[in-house]
């Protein structure tokens, strides 16, 4: 990349360099002899280095020789653990792995190798996040879902005709179809439920299905300075605010999170954005109490609508993928799939 200016006003390496200071990810650029050319200050911050360990030009070997003796590694030789990961790296092969620091940080790593021009590679670029909060959130639905399966076995092997029985089916499948803290429906009653939408768009043009996927921007930062607690309180506002809008034949979910998936029966993607709009400056105006007053919450969104012939999971992944240009293009926005 060329680093000068030119009469056009073009950005060169420098100011590249600067941008991605801001980057709330940490970022190396690492060269074929395993050196690190660049690094921004959120790589110091998630990998919690100390400043005087980063230098122009420090060798991987010594990060992985600190991270080792700090112990992220587990139980075993120090020069044997950084040896393993220098012979990886050399490879320069894409990985993409999630790793626990020792005092509890979960990191996700993601690193792609650099081609030069004749198509070898010539360095590496990695990106690491801090993903504590998202891997609690996972543990914790899979936990509630192996006490959902444990309860459905349960049911499964209950006789029928029984009063007290009948009430059973009641509370159990209520957990199954259920999120206790919003209120929304789980993934598992999504799938069948959804699925039987999807089978009659496929027999009917009239039935038509939107969606709409969303999530609350910089959630992770609400729970960091308020409180797990309060992250719960934004939560079930946000949700609610939703579900005062359904209609019975609609259906909304909790994937997990802070991530929501919402299914509007009969519609097509142009009324669903228009709702998608609404339900964004609707969350935008929510106001809070106690220690949340003042806080401002945002979603973003995106939106599109089932296509014939389209499975479940890819009317899902093409949902995530409109979410994901809102947040790129600056979050508390709607977007609508190509």
């Amino acid at each position: 990349m060329n680093s000068t200016h030119d009469d056009s006003g073009s950005l060169g390496a420098p100011e590249l360099a600067s941008a991605l200071q801001y980057v709330p990810v940490g970022i190396t650029l690492i060269d074929r002899q395993l050196s690190v050319r660049f690094w921004n200050r959120a790589f110091c911050a998630v990998q919690d280095f100390p400043a005087e360990l980063m230098r122009p030009g420090v060798p991987m070997a010594d990060l992985f020789r600190y991270i080792a003796r700090r112990g992220d590694y587990g139980p075993g030789d120090t020069e044997q653990q950084v040896n393993q990961r220098i012979a990886l790296a050399l490879k320069f092969e894409p990985h993409h792995f999630v790793r626990t620091r020792a005092d509890g940080v979960v990191l996700e790593i993601m690193g792609r190798p650099i081609a030069g021009p004749g198509g070898d590679p010539v360095g590496f670029v990695t990106i690491y996040q801090d993903v504590t909060t998202e891997k609690r959130y996972k543990d914790q639905l899979e936990s509630k879902n192996n006490e959902l399966l444990t309860a459905l076995s349960d049911l499964r092997m209950a006789l029928d005709g029984n009063a007290a029985l009948q009430q059973d089916r009641s509370k159990y499948y209520q957990l199954a179809v259920r999120d206790p803290l919003t209120n929304m429906f789980t993934r598992y009653y999504m799938e069948d439920t959804v699925t039987r939408m999807i089978e009659l768009h496929e027999r009917s043009d009239s039935d038509k299905l939107g969606v709409l996927a969303f999530d609350i921007d910089n959630f992770k930062a609400i729970n960091d300075t308020y409180g797990h607690l309060a992250g719960d309180t934004v939560l079930q506002r946000v949700a609610s605010l939703f579900l005062g809008q359904m209609r019975k034949v609609d259906v909304p979910v909790r994937l997990g999170g802070d991530e929501f998936l919402i299914f509007l029966a009969g519609v097509g993607q142009s009324a669903c954005a228009v709702f998608a709009e609404r339900m964004r400056n609707a969350c935008a105006a929510l106001q809070f109490e106690g220690e949340l007053a003042g806080l401002s919450v945002t979603v973003s969104v995106g939106v599109t609508e089932h296509r014939h012939g389209e499975s479940l999971r890819t009317l899902i992944e093409r949902a995530d993928t409109a979410l994901y240009a809102s947040k790129r293009e600056g979050r508390d926005r709607v977007t609508t799939a190509a």
